[in-house]
């Protein structure tokens, strides 16, 4: 993790750079002191999320990371999900509802009015 956080106060720095930007204008940009920027350029751990944030959205890159984080970029994520899926489903009793000629279920449907009811809803 150290590594990725140098690599982020690096790129950060850079970003800045690119942008003609001082650390002094960086910091009065994100309402925080210089001490704060340099440390988040450094990368050190100590360094608030919310500081990497601001930053982010001072320097115009923070709408990319909230598309890297979006869960349908979570490729892992969906895998580990897709993995734990049911092979089947079975009904709450364990048994299946017998169907009547019309194809409905007998189960559920004490009423005539119930017939725009989805079951199951």
């Amino acid at each position: 993790m150290s590594r990725a956080l140098r690599q982020l106060g690096r790129d950060l720095s850079v970003a800045r750079r690119m942008r003609r930007m001082t650390q002094q204008g960086l910091a009065q940009r994100m309402d925080t002191s210089v001490s704060t920027v340099r440390r988040m350029e450094d990368g050190k751990p100590g360094t608030a999320l919310h500081t990497f944030l601001r930053a982010l959205h001072v320097l115009g890159r923070l709408d990319d990371v909230v598309k890297v984080m979006a869960l349908d970029q979570d490729t892992l994520g969906l895998e580990l999900a897709r993995e734990r899926l049911p092979q089947r489903v079975r009904s709450a009793t364990g048994k299946r509802a017998k169907m009547r000629p019309d194809g409905a279920s007998a189960k559920g449907r004490e009423t005539a009015g119930d017939d725009d009811e989805l079951e199951g809803f």
